[in-house]
């Protein structure tokens, strides 16, 4: 959220440079966001996004080994309608589909709609969790009857079902108690946080504990935003820069939403966007050894199995990486050679 960070427009023609880019790079997956409701400011913050699931279908035909994650919201697409357009992609992508599962994050999206339910908010996890398993049976049974508290089907059939068995892999990265107890007991994938490599190793293993008292493993992963330069100075000279240019506008819209909401997983993200005038990810100012260095004690000291990048701009960014910190990481053995 900063004037003087690169603007772009999100065509569909970028993301397929930057899929395809990352795909020869030998990354295993692009991810992409669902948002509906953006936060305007001279920047005009995020009011011009494309739809997740249709922008990975487009990706999908362009590109051949990558993973393919589509953000979904529950309240947005009834289970038949998801499961449907999920088995759809997962068909057409030769089983390269993941899904994100997003229970709540800003409900004014769905209140500028009428789709906001009576207290939605304390429900939203209950009712992803009963989403989810009718979506889940509609993947792998010939036909579903079920009765729940929001959905009811008799004799639903939804073929075909998806090439990955039994369904594409579940992301869900919930920071509340609930959502990460949500994410232990549905996801394959869950996004921790952490202020420091020991803090991210805490969260991980906290995850992985309450899947296994479920009978579940789960996998975890972390946001992290590089800026790179020859020394930490010039990194930091660099993000002072995009700081100084912060569209104040929108961070106070941003910013008032998690004022007015009562979730303290919320209220706790305010300071932290104050600062760093980006909604996620934790920001990392270095040198490209530096941060080789950091992967290295994620993945080796923290047990992070994934780590998903972000870039003010990301075709520049994914070019420096590749050129500046992975021989870095194919020389400390952390990545297969390409």
């Amino acid at each position: 959220m900063s004037k003087t960070a690169p603007q772009y427009a999100p065509s569909f023609e970028m993301n397929k440079q930057i899929a395809i880019l990352a795909e020869d790079m030998g990354f295993d997956y692009v991810f992409s966001m669902s948002k509906w409701r953006g936060f305007g400011g001279a920047t005009n913050f995020w009011d011009v996004t494309l739809e997740s699931l249709t922008l990975m279908t487009g990706l999908a035909a362009v590109t051949s080994r990558i993973g393919l994650i589509a953000t979904m919201q529950p309240l947005l697409f009834p289970p038949a309608v998801a499961a449907k357009m999920a088995a759809t992609v997962d068909e057409l992508s030769k089983g390269r589909l993941g899904l994100n599962i997003v229970a709540g994050s800003f409900l004014d999206e769905y209140d500028q709609m009428g789709l906001l339910p009576p207290d939605y908010g304390p429900n939203r996890y209950r009712y992803a969790r009963e989403w989810l398993h009718v979506v889940k049976r509609l993947w792998t049974e010939d036909s579903v009857t079920f009765d729940g508290d929001w959905f009811h089907l008799r004799d639903c059939k939804s073929g075909p079902h998806p090439v990955q068995k039994p369904h594409p892999f579940l992301i869900c990265s919930g920071t509340s108690d609930e959502g990460f107890r949500f994410a232990a007991q549905e996801a394959n994938y869950s996004f921790v946080g952490g202020v420091t490599p020991e803090h991210t190793k805490q969260l991980s293993l906290r995850m992985k504990q309450i899947a296994a008292e479920h009978g579940r493993t789960i996998k975890s992963a972390t946001t992290l935003l590089p800026i790179l330069a020859e020394t930490q100075a010039d990194a930091e000279k660099q993000w002072k820069y995009i700081q100084d240019g912060a569209d104040t506008e929108a961070l106070e819209t941003l910013i008032s939403y998690f004022t007015r909401v009562s979730r303290e997983s919320g209220k706790s993200r305010i300071e932290k966007m104050k600062s760093s005038v980006c909604y996620t990810g934790r920001i990392f100012l270095g040198t490209p050894a530096m941060m080789a260095d950091l992967i290295e004690e994620l993945v080796v000291d923290a047990g992070v199995d994934s780590i998903q990048l972000l870039w003010p701009d990301y075709i520049s960014g994914l070019k420096q990486f590749h050129a500046e910190v992975m021989p870095l990481l194919q020389r400390r053995q952390l990545v297969l050679a390409q």
